[in-house]
């Protein structure tokens, strides 16, 4: 066999590894429908969730877009490729299901961790990072998707024995 005809056939199959090293940002959101008593009440309550949880909320609150857009909370490493970012982005909508009952008012919302790696060889400067995107932090956003609800405090109570 010749090398001339194995090199589409070894292109092909080294196709996925260079693929690969592309770095996208994997989005991965926390969904659920919550209730709380009032629109503003749950907007209160995902701004101190989101507070809590050491983001700069700031500017990036907007109750008319019932959006948050946090600032990026940094934690540098010394070493390349430790050290990330990660930001808030959460949002909600009137719910369509009938998930609550009176006098309270259904919501769906969306919590999703943005992460970017620092591939900077000076990793503990922020002002020479390189950042690269990352898959979303899913345990950051189920812990403030939890924070909200405890601050709503509308789960079920558990009967203990």
């Amino acid at each position: 066999m010749k090398i001339a005809s194995l090199a589409p056939a070894l292109l092909l199959l080294l196709m996925p590894a260079f693929s690969a090293c592309i770095s996208v940002n994997t989005a991965i959101p926390v969904e659920r429908t919550v209730s709380a008593k009032t629109e503003f009440e749950l907007w209160q309550a995902l701004r101190i969730a989101v507070d809590l949880s050491d983001y700069p909320v700031g500017g990036g609150a907007d109750s008319g877009k019932r959006e948050i857009l946090s600032g990026w909370k940094l934690d540098l490493a010394p070493y390349k490729g430790k050290g990330f970012r990660t930001r808030v982005i959460a949002s909600y909508d009137r719910s369509t299901s009938p998930a609550a009952t009176e006098p309270l008012v259904a919501f769906d919302v969306t919590i999703r961790v943005e992460k970017d790696i620092n591939e900077s060889y000076r990793s503990l400067d922020p002002a020479y990072a390189d950042w690269k995107g990352a898959p979303d932090d899913l345990i950051a956003a189920k812990t403030i998707m939890q924070r909200l609800e405890s601050l709503l405090g509308t789960g079920e109570i558990q009967s203990g024995n």
